[in-house]
């Protein structure tokens, strides 16, 4: 069953019966609740089903009306009313005002109980959510296969479109029409040019839904990243999209991307598509993990090791569960053995930067001290530089008694802070530090809103008189950090 109104009505067992506004009876149910008051909308978030007995039900016309009007403002997605209690039949003016509202209205007859309702839509939203999910991971293997399989652009808007029960566009960043399915719902996308506006002036990739479509509710997502788009996928069809829809559609999107983020610095289609996607990994986008997977490659167990190399064309060999590609002019492999290491560095001639281990969560992460070890690696003439080796010279060179003197001095106000209001600015500076500015990571990690901790750093500026925005401040207060704990051991 549905978690709708004429869902439940369906079920015989319940013996429901739909008395009105049965054109809306197909609105999806959130919850059930039951409520006597005269106005429970103080009480309704939109989208229950409200049960009631009509105990405190006004007697008049006006007042009933007015009862369900409240009603149907509060987007309820429909009212059950219980009768043979205060009521031997639903009032007149109860049922002209629901069917006048477009409020589905059910009669609850006595031998069904309230609770009956409740477990019977709790059971079919719970059905419908694992429904969901199977779909979903359903369409992102099809969607997969049709972005590996077809030469164009055209085999994942087509899938989408089936998928969808939808007609789909692909256009590019100018809003030309790149693919269409069918071919004729090209001309559907047309004076489009203001919704595409505004997409391109959000953060990407942004998503919005479009007005003005008198047939269709149409739903428009930018692709791409950075400084704009690199197309649009547009969907339209007559009834809205789901949650479930829009994360199909998001991953015919991500998909979609990585199509049109190919470079010509990569030499073949495979190499291409594992750029692509080795970049939707490392932005934390899992349909990532799929390309690979058609690819022949396996993801390696979780904890794993990020190594850059300077030289792109020192992969050869490197077993399947390997992932690797070409970002930026570099080589990068996500691996769990110290042995690609050693591969890489004998093939390349030259450096590799070895990250941290991380978790698929925090591939960004390893990036970034991968090219930093690879940095230090380069300029000492180290064939292997790991992360966890950067910055142990530098400290042994400015540990000195005037050094730690000042570096003190410069906490010394965070530790009288935390001394006299048992406050934890220190600790999470440390883990704020730690994390590399990023605010949700760091927020996690201390247990905290993410708002706490800007609340924080805010007061750390504050209090040692500096702007933690420069990245020189940070750098200082990190060192300090580490020299109070070496003085500290």
């Amino acid at each position: 069953m549905e978690p709708t109104v004429s869902g439940l009505a369906g079920m015989t067992r319940l013996g429901l019966t739909l008395r009105a506004a049965e054109r809306a009876a197909g609105r999806r149910i959130s919850w059930v609740h039951a409520s006597e008051l005269r106005d429970p909308t103080p009480f309704l978030q939109g989208g229950e089903l409200l049960l009631t007995t009509g105990i405190a039900l006004p007697e008049n016309t006006a007042g009933q009306a007015e009862y369900v009007d409240r009603l149907a403002a509060a987007g309820l997605a429909g009212l059950g009313f219980g009768i043979e209690l205060g009521y031997d039949r639903i009032p007149a003016p109860v049922l002209d005002a629901t069917e006048r509202a477009g409020l589905p209205l059910l009669e609850v007859p006595h031998r069904t109980p309230f609770i009956e309702i409740s477990k019977a839509v709790s059971q079919a939203i719970a059905e419908q959510a694992r429904a969901d999910t199977v779909r979903g991971e359903a369409a992102r293997q099809a969607l997969t296969k049709a972005a590996l399989n077809c030469n164009d652009l055209g085999g994942v808007v087509g899938e989408l479109a089936g998928l969808l029960n939808a007609w789909a566009v692909l256009l590019d960043s100018a809003g030309r029409v790149l693919s269409a399915r069918p071919g004729h719902a090209a001309e559907r996308v047309a004076g489009l040019a203001g919704d595409l506006d505004r997409l391109r002036a959000m953060r990407m990739p942004a998503s919005a839904g479009v007005g003005g479509h008198a047939e269709d509710s149409v739903a428009v997502q930018s692709l791409g990243g950075g400084n704009g788009p690199l197309g649009f996928l547009v969907i339209g069809r007559a009834c809205s999209l789901s949650a479930t829809d829009h994360h199909i559609m998001h991953v015919a999107s991500s998909l979609l991307t990585v199509a049109l983020t190919q470079t010509r610095a990569v030499a073949t289609a495979g190499g291409r598509l594992r750029s692509a996607a080795l970049r939707l990994l490392i932005n934390g986008q899992r349909v990532g993990l799929d390309v690979f997977g058609e690819l022949g490659a396996r993801f390696p167990g979780e904890p794993v090791r990020v190594f850059v190399s300077a030289d792109p064309g020192t992969d050869a060999g490197l077993p399947d569960d390997t992932v690797f590609g070409e970002l930026d002019g570099q080589l990068v492999v996500i691996a769990r053995q110290h042995s690609e290491v050693r591969r890489l560095a004998s093939g390349a001639g030259g450096s590799v930067g070895v990250s941290e281990p991380v978790g698929l969560a925090e591939l960004g992460t390893g990036l970034r001290q991968a090219r930093m070890a690879l940095r230090d690696g380069l300029r000492r003439g180290a064939a292997t530089t790991e992360f966890t080796e950067l910055g142990v010279g530098l400290l042994e060179h400015v540990g000195q008694p005037d050094v730690a003197e000042r570096a003190h001095a410069l906490l010394r106000p965070l530790f009288e802070h935390d001394r006299v209001r048992r406050g934890e600015l220190l600790a999470s500076l440390r883990v704020w530090l730690d994390h590399h500015g990023q605010w949700d990571p760091a927020a996690s990690k201390l247990g905290v809103h993410r708002h706490t901790l800007r609340h924080r750093m805010t007061k750390v500026g504050e209090l040692v008189g500096r702007s933690l925005e420069s990245p020189d401040v940070r750098g200082e207060l990190w060192l300090a950090l580490r020299l109070h704990d070496n003085v500290d051991c």
